[in-house]
């Protein structure tokens, strides 16, 4: 069964058994260069699906769906990566879509990601299969994989939407029901939540929850304890984190919506986000999975990088 895995594999994605350079740091790139591979030595995967800016005319535009981008969220991306790097030494898989939204929608079912267009869809499947290979990597060299789904929204308030795959009327529910197996079964953080520690509520938005730490570092974010239930609209996470946050397989993480005034507009303002992120990772990582953001483990002592670069704007 694992040979044959390999070959279906191989055949959708000839990335995986080319030559190309694996090591962290380095990018990789699935056929004609339109989805971007950046393999990393960190438990961290962050995806950018919808910050690609490439039109190649061989794929036709698509007829159905949303097909806007997500302004500046693959340079996002890599600032948030090239911050870790700088603070740890150390790289975080990504994975970036470089085709535009409006070729290719990653964060959908390949039916009304790719519209039937057969570059389109073979580019889906990379996509996909990076972030498998990345979370597979994560998981054997940590015991775990935090995926991260990175996104923008325009909507009026500007804050940082966290989306745990639960609607705004699910969180509103009791905390009893909230913190009973249906809801933290159906969760992005169903891992987390069965390390124990906090209750599935205060996960969700306590006062030591990601919402939380986020606020604390100046960027206005839901859920948390200043804004438990968001109001709509709001998005709650999609397909990425659908599909592969999966507890069984050790995966886990959310999606992040980030608004475009004051945090995705420009160098400095997405520099100041990557910062307040990797220290909220830092902190999260430690405190519900034992994890340091270097690698090593919470309680060992912390290693120090090879290199602290200065972070890309």
């Amino acid at each position: 069964m694992k040979n044959i895995l390999f070959v279906i594999l191989f055949g959708l994605c000839p990335w995986m058994a080319s030559a190309q350079d694996m090591s962290p740091g380095n990018s990789v790139f699935g056929q004609h260069n339109f989805i971007e591979y950046v393999p990393g030595d960190l438990p961290i995967i962050i995806v950018a699906p919808h910050g690609g800016r490439l039109l190649p005319p061989e794929i036709p535009d698509r007829r159905q769906g949303v097909t806007d981008s997500d302004a500046n969220t693959q340079e996002l991306a890599r600032t948030i990566a090239a911050v870790i790097h700088a603070e740890t030494g150390r790289h975080i898989h990504l994975v970036i879509c470089r085709l535009h939204r409006s070729k290719l929608d990653a964060n959908r079912e390949i039916t009304e990601a790719a519209q039937g267009n057969a570059l389109a869809e073979q580019a889906w499947h990379e996509h996909h299969a990076m972030i498998e290979h990345a979370c597979a990597e994560a998981v054997r060299q940590h015991g775990v994989a935090f995926l991260i789904d990175l996104h923008g929204h325009g909507h009026k308030e500007p804050r940082v939407e966290l989306g745990y795959l639960h609607t705004p009327l699910e969180m509103s529910d009791c905390e009893e029901a909230l913190n009973g197996p249906s809801y933290t079964g159906a969760g992005s953080l169903e891992l987390v939540a069965a390390r124990g520690g906090l209750t599935y509520t205060e996960l969700l938005r306590g006062p030591m929850s990601f919402g939380a730490l986020l606020e604390e570092r100046g960027f206005a974010a839901t859920p948390s304890p200043r804004l438990p239930v968001p109001d709509e609209p709001y998005f709650k996470g999609g397909y990425t984190i659908f599909r592969h946050c999966d507890a069984s397989r050790h995966v886990t993480g959310f999606q992040i919506e980030a608004n475009r005034p004051r945090l995705r507009d420009t160098p400095a303002n997405r520099l100041a986000f990557a910062k307040a992120l990797t220290s909220s990772l830092n902190t999260f990582l430690s405190d519900r999975l034992g994890l340091r953001l270097d690698g090593g483990r919470a309680n060992e002592p912390a290693a120090l990088p090879a290199e602290t670069p200065s972070a890309a704007q």
